[in-house]
């Protein structure tokens, strides 16, 4: 189920990325724009939180910022559910 997530938030952001130069939506397009902005600043939010986090898994700091800014919670919410299993 995760993979299909991830392949589906690989879409969208080839999509948010196209419709730059060619606006896929014709006057919709714009809530193309809005949704991935509103997505990128939280997943930037994403990237200060677990920035941590981010440092202790990946060999490389700018993979990890990479990956959280692509998929989000879908790989934060690994983290988020080891602190949980991990709590008394």
């Amino acid at each position: 189920m995760m993979t299909l997530l991830k392949i589906g938030q690989l879409i969208f952001w080839i999509a948010f990325a196209i419709n730059f130069a060619f606006p896929l939506l014709g006057e919709n397009s714009q809530w193309l724009t809005w949704i991935g902005i509103g997505l990128l600043i939280a997943h930037a939010i994403e990237c200060v939180i677990f920035h941590k986090d981010i440092h202790r898994e990946y060999s490389s700091p700018l993979e990890g910022y990479i990956v959280v800014l692509l998929f989000g919670l879908l790989r934060t919410g690994e983290w988020i559910g080891k602190k949980n299993s991990t709590a008394p």
